[in-house]
């Protein structure tokens, strides 16, 4: 399997960072400014808000208890529990020496105090759901200060960009005052919110663009790749192969926030692009499955359903561009329950069947239902949200894309042995067609085509040729007393004899019966004669002795041939040479047969 590699190289980046991040936060050695600090740890939380409470009457609420401690609670905010809010103190020990030395005065300011510089990271299983976040710092004078930002929003003045979304604690954030952070979302999403360092953050940017850079990649090289046979083969599957590698690669760049962390936050456009390439992306891969396992030709019954799971893939799409983000979410978790399940028992049947290249088809299906299944139940609050679960649909679509470029690769050399196979067949059958069975020469109809290129060559070159038309005497007599099969043999040694005798760029071409035809390029009446010669007196020589059989010898039976001899002309067609050398043929036999006879033109 040539593509192996591929999947080592992509499990094993996969799980690095992963498995990094875990052994940094439990490292004692690591250095405090690679720190990382859940805010559950010492913050409050509030769930289920009143969307309508602001932050004012939080603050003025002392008697009611609205908050909790957030520490081993999951934090959720969706269609069930729109708003939730938090409310956290630095800790003493994560705080600089004082509030007014400065630090994080504005947003990428270094410290000059010894301790870390802190960043609050909001970091939702998918940035471009988390519609709202509002982080409330308190001010010296009263009040507070906002920061707003959110997938439905724009960014505040002096966000970074990043994949999640990133305050730089300013001063005030590190007095005995409650920060507050209200987060709201129509759609289902579970958040976390960490304090981390700059270089912590940094770090794990770098190893996250690098995971989902070979990621990209590899889409991008499959996706060249598939074009590239497409535009070679006019096969429709390598296509609709590579709109599914389009839409699935842009469905992870927007759904996986590498949108919003190049380019900055677009509010709802980063939405409306996420639903709509997860929509083209079931259409695609539905017109996929059906085309290249050719449905239509033996599951009439599943071609349609697969075609009309790809319908609804259209219906997600417009959904999103719609902003019927409501619908779009429903529709496209099951759809991706439904979909890698129906692609996977339809890949095993063909599979059954025998089909070609189902073998992988089937293997890739059951990798993307494996991961498709694994976000969707993540999406339904079914499976937990984690490292793994989060990048199910990137790791499923990754390996499925090697492993239908497999099968499709697959295609392509079946399809070359059919195609040489087939190559084969017609140069056979042009062969045939264009050779007498009996003496292996090339036939009539390859003479008559070949005259007519040498004749016309022969005028624009200003060049002789000539024609020798070898007869052999009495040949109807001969096939009476030897038989057919033995009166073949004549023409056989005849045949090996012709072409012996001449050069390699003569044509020796069988008439069918009992006659012969060479065409000399480049040749006169005189050397064309001499030609004609050589081969009647070597075949009088060696050319055919027939013994009788039923155990009585007989004398040796002599064969002859009349051979007539004809120059091209610049006025000549095919079929005047072709007659003027058969009246020199009849003309030898009637001077007593067994010679060379020129035949010169009348005009």
């Amino acid at each position: 399997m040539k593509c192996m590699p591929l999947f080592i190289i992509l499990i094993t980046v996969l799980a690095f960072p992963s498995s990094a991040q875990s052994k940094g936060l439990q490292d004692a050695t690591v250095p405090e400014t690679l720190r990382s600090i859940p805010l559950q740890a010492f913050a409050e939380m509030y769930a289920d808000a009143d969307p309508s409470i602001d932050v004012e009457e939080l603050e003025d609420n002392g008697s009611a208890p609205l908050f909790s401690p957030a520490e081993g609670q999951v934090i959720w905010v969706g269609a069930s529990r729109p708003v939730t809010w938090l409310r956290f103190k630095i800790p003493e020990g994560l705080r600089p020496g004082s509030a007014q030395d400065g630090a994080g005065e504005k947003s990428g300011a270094v410290s000059s105090s010894p301790y870390p510089e802190w960043l609050l990271i909001v970091k939702p299983s998918f940035s471009i759901i988390l519609d709202h976040i509002d982080f409330y710092v308190p001010k010296s004078e009263g009040g507070f200060a906002n920061f707003s930002t959110g997938a439905l929003q724009k960014a505040f003045p002096g966000e970074s960009l990043s994949r999640y979304f990133v305050f730089q604690l300013p001063p005030a954030a590190y007095t005995d005052e409650y920060c507050y952070l209200r987060l709201s979302s129509a759609i289902d999403v579970k958040v976390e919110i960490f304090l981390e360092t700059s270089l912590s953050r940094g770090a794990q940017d770098k190893k996250d663009f690098l995971l989902y850079g070979v990621l990209f990649g590899v889409l991008v090289a499959m996706l060249l790749y598939s074009l590239a046979l497409f535009f070679s083969l006019k096969d429709k599957s390598y296509l609709f192969y590579s709109m599914y590698i389009i839409s699935a690669g842009l469905w992870l760049f927007f759904l996986q926030g590498f949108a919003k962390a190049i380019f900055g936050q677009n509010p709802g456009t980063d939405q409306i692009m996420l639903w709509f390439w997860v929509g083209s992306m079931l259409v695609w891969g539905s017109v996929f499955v059906a085309y290249f396992l050719r449905l239509k030709d033996g599951l009439a019954a599943l071609n349609r359903l697969v075609l009309v799971l790809g319908t609804l893939g259209a219906v997600v799409s417009v959904a999103g561009l719609l902003k019927w983000y409501d619908i779009a979410f429903s529709l496209s978790h099951y759809l991706g329950i439904i979909l890698p399940i129906l692609g996977t028992a339809t890949a095993l049947i063909r599979l059954i069947q025998g089909f070609p290249s189902s073998l992988y088809f089937f293997i890739a299906w059951v990798f993307l239902g494996i991961g498709g299944l694994v976000f969707a139940f993540m999406g339904l609050k079914l499976l937990p949200v984690n490292y793994w679960t989060v990048n199910s649909s990137a790791i499923g679509v990754a390996l499925q894309s090697v492993l239908l470029l497999m099968a499709l690769s697959d295609r392509f050399r079946r399809m070359e042995s059919e195609t040489e196979r087939l190559e084969k067949m017609q140069a056979n059958y042009e062969a045939r067609n264009l050779t007498d069975e009996a003496t292996g020469l090339p036939n009539k109809r390859f003479l008559m085509a070949e005259l007519d290129d040498l004749l016309e060559k022969a005028k624009q070159n200003k060049t002789l040729l000539s024609l020798l038309l070898v007869d052999v005497d009495n040949y109807r007599s001969l096939s009476d007393s030897l038989g057919s099969t033995r009166a073949e043999d004549v023409m056989v040694s005849l045949a090996f004899i012709a072409k012996s005798s001449t050069r390699g760029n003569d044509r020796v071409c069988s008439l069918g019966g009992d006659r012969l035809a060479v065409i000399l390029p480049s040749t006169g009446a005189e050397a064309a004669l001499k030609a004609a010669e050589r081969i009647r007196e070597r075949f009088a020589l060696e050319g055919f002795h027939s013994k009788v059989s039923e155990g009585h010898t007989s004398d040796s039976l002599a064969i002859t041939v009349s051979i007539g001899v004809a120059e091209s002309t610049r006025e000549d067609s095919r079929d005047s040479l072709l007659d003027r050398s058969d009246r020199a043929v009849n003309e030898a036999k009637s001077q007593g047969k067994n010679r060379s006879l020129y035949f010169r033109s009348s005009a």
